[in-house]
């Protein structure tokens, strides 16, 4: 018997998925001192042989004894050709045994040395692998991670305790860096091609990078006047919270791998990619209409460029949405009374500068609410710091901040600072893995750090922000990026200007504006020539931005053909993550509409899925895209 999905999984609760799937614990009793040398891969080789042997033979049962008993399996492209996570040695031995016989798995074999590795809490050896499927013909790796388990003979043996599979080449084919210097196109009519990207930001130009790279064609359609502009009309002290080396684009790092990115920064090396690589991309865009035929399998998109009236038109075989998330539709809480307010009320989304404030107001401009707690609250509580004004940040809640160092620790990111790692190989051993186990390594990580320095935020606290730090229960970094897409704040030093008391702290919630500034929940007021409110957007689910986005507009060309609010009622949701663990309708094929993806999240994924996605067109485009496995035995 097996459950099968009509649509994608449902939708799931990350924090659940991380206290359902616990790290396991090892057992005081087992001896692991001999782990050194070859011993690791030796065991390993072991345990693939037993795995191989028990897939060759179709023996169910030897298979099941391989997994230990909370065994996870995770497959982008290899096997599922799609992205799954599958839980427990039953599930799992019977999912292996039916992929076995749909991709007819060859040639597993250990790939360098198996590593054991001892972190607080959690010891276990890592081997790499490699094999190959016939049906369809690709090149695979995978990623053991072995628990040592005492048998009831008292003997000690190796389970498989993770298990991941990736897809690695598709066809015969692999990516050509040198096809990244052929001319671009003139796009000066009407015109075809394979994909059709709407986006010129870091993820539509890291797919079109990797598309170009397997030689398939593809146009960006980028609605600002330049590319870069996403980031250059941003608010100027805007900057990343991670250092530049993990927020590398496909094939070309950032010159200083330790360096913060500033807004210019981002900015230039996106103009200067785009340029290099000889991508295709049309700015100052406007989508008129979009339209889906259902037999043809063609996308027809109408739009506009800048003032000029003439509607021109781009048929596809494929259409990307890379328009970014949680980045469309600021959400700024509606409170009585606004037409009251005197001063200066604007969203973050549309916040510049202090000068730009100073612009808007009166001649004694002095004062700023800013409302809201996380990175972008900081970064504009640091500018209007630098600038002299009076800031003043609203806390309406408890906020998780964790050092920008912690982050940058060997037990967290930290791993990307090792220059004798390639980028590839720390994508690779975070994002093969299931998300609600990287979540639990790194908050295992961060947990550790912040006990080892308890009073990092004593003065924070005593100045009246309510903060908690990784040693929380509540605390995960994984969650807030994978379920709240922030809401967290990676402290580069911000935290400093209200612990030393240079800005003050109000901790309560808006409910009303006054003339002056705002009516608090506690009663009380402040006055303020600007408020600043930087609360997030309102549109972390694709479904509610795509319609807008592609014309708005349902009038039917002809038979057969689907408009914009038909196409938005059939993508699936965004976001978040399923009850797999897996983030939804994200680099993947949907699950009522063809040939429509959804391309976006943070660059460490653009660079990683970038590939994915482009695994998946290239198969389409040369018929050889499988059925996706979605079944789950049980």
């Amino acid at each position: 018997m097996a459950i099968g999905y009509d649509q994608q999984p449902p939708k799931g609760d990350l924090a659940q998925l991380m206290t359902q799937h616990s790290l396991p614990g090892i057992s005081d009793d087992i001896d692991l001192r001999s782990l050194t040398g070859e011993e690791p891969t030796r065991q390993a080789n072991a345990v693939l042989a037993k795995f191989d042997n028990a897939l060759r033979s179709g023996d169910l049962e030897e298979l099941q004894s391989c997994f230990y008993q909370k065994a996870l399996f995770k497959d982008e492209l290899a096997l599922t050709w799609h992205m799954r996570t599958f839980s427990s040695p039953s599930v799992i031995a019977a999912a292996f045994l039916e992929l076995e016989k749909l991709r007819d798995v060859k040639n597993l074999s250990l790939v360098d040395k198996a590593v054991f590795n001892d972190l607080p809490g959690f010891k276990y050896i890592d081997a790499c692998f490699e094999f190959s499927t016939e049906r369809p013909n690709a090149e695979c790796r995978g990623r053991l991670w072995l628990l040592p388990v005492k048998t009831d003979g008292g003997h000690v043996e190796w389970q498989i305790y993770i298990l991941s599979t990736f897809l690695t080449g598709f066809n015969g084919h692999c990516e050509d860096q040198s096809l990244l210097s052929r001319p671009k196109r003139t796009l000066e009519d009407d015109f075809e091609t394979d994909v059709f990207i709407i986006g010129g930001g870091n993820a539509a130009a890291s797919l079109a990078a990797r598309l170009k790279a397997n030689g398939i064609d593809s146009v960006m359609a980028e609605r600002n006047a330049e590319v870069g502009d996403n980031w250059a009309r941003r608010y100027q002290f805007m900057k990343f919270h991670v250092p530049a080396r993990f927020c590398d684009m496909p094939y070309r790092p950032y010159p200083d791998p330790k360096r913060i990115l500033t807004r210019d920064d981002l900015a230039s090396h996106l103009k200067k990619y785009v340029q290099d690589f000889q991508l295709n991309v049309i700015t100052s865009v406007k989508i008129e209409s979009t339209h889906y035929h259902q037999e043809k399998k063609k996308w027809v998109v109408k739009f506009k460029i800048g003032n000029n009236p003439a509607v021109r038109t781009a048929v596809s075989k494929h259409l990307v949405q890379a328009t970014g998330f949680g980045s469309q539709k600021p959400y700024q809480p509606t409170l009585a009374n606004v037409e009251s307010y005197q001063g200066v009320n604007i969203h973050s989304h549309h916040y510049k500068d202090p000068a730009w404030l100073k612009h808007h107001g009166d001649a004694d401009f002095k004062s700023v609410l800013i409302i809201g707690s996380a990175n972008t609250a900081f970064d504009v509580l640091e500018d209007l710091h630098r600038a002299g004004l009076e800031a003043t940040m609203v806390v309406r809640s408890d906020t998780y901040v964790v050092p920008v160092e912690d982050v940058c620790h060997p037990l967290c990111l930290g791993v990307y600072s090792n220059e004798g790692l390639s980028v590839e190989t720390c994508d690779r051993s975070f994002l093969s893995l299931p998300n609600c186990v990287s979540g639990q390594l790194v908050k295992l990580g961060l947990t550790k750090l912040a006990l080892d320095n308890p009073d990092r935020y004593t003065a924070l606290r005593e100045a009246g922000f309510p903060v908690f730090d990784s040693s929380a229960k509540e605390a995960s970094l994984m969650y807030n990026l994978l379920e709240r897409g922030g809401g967290h704040y990676v402290d580069i030093g911000g935290t400093e200007i209200l612990a030393k008391k240079e800005a003050r702290v109000k901790n309560s919630e808006p409910v009303a504006y006054t003339e002056k500034g705002l009516r608090f929940s506690d009663g009380s007021e402040e006055e303020a020539d600007a408020i600043v409110w930087c609360t997030g957007y309102a549109d972390k689910d694709a479904r509610e931005t795509v319609a807008d986005i592609l014309g708005g507009r349902d009038v039917t060309e002809e038979d057969h053909t689907i408009g914009p609010g038909q196409i938005a009622d059939r993508v699936d949701p965004s976001w978040g993550v399923n009850v797999e663990g897996e983030v939804q309708g994200m680099w993947r094929r949907q699950s009522k509409l063809d040939n429509f993806w959804a391309m976006g999240g943070f660059t460490q994924q653009h660079r990683w899925y970038s590939r994915t996605l482009a695994f998946q067109i290239q198969a389409e485009l040369e018929g050889k895209l499988p059925p996706a496995y979605l079944s789950t035995p049980c």
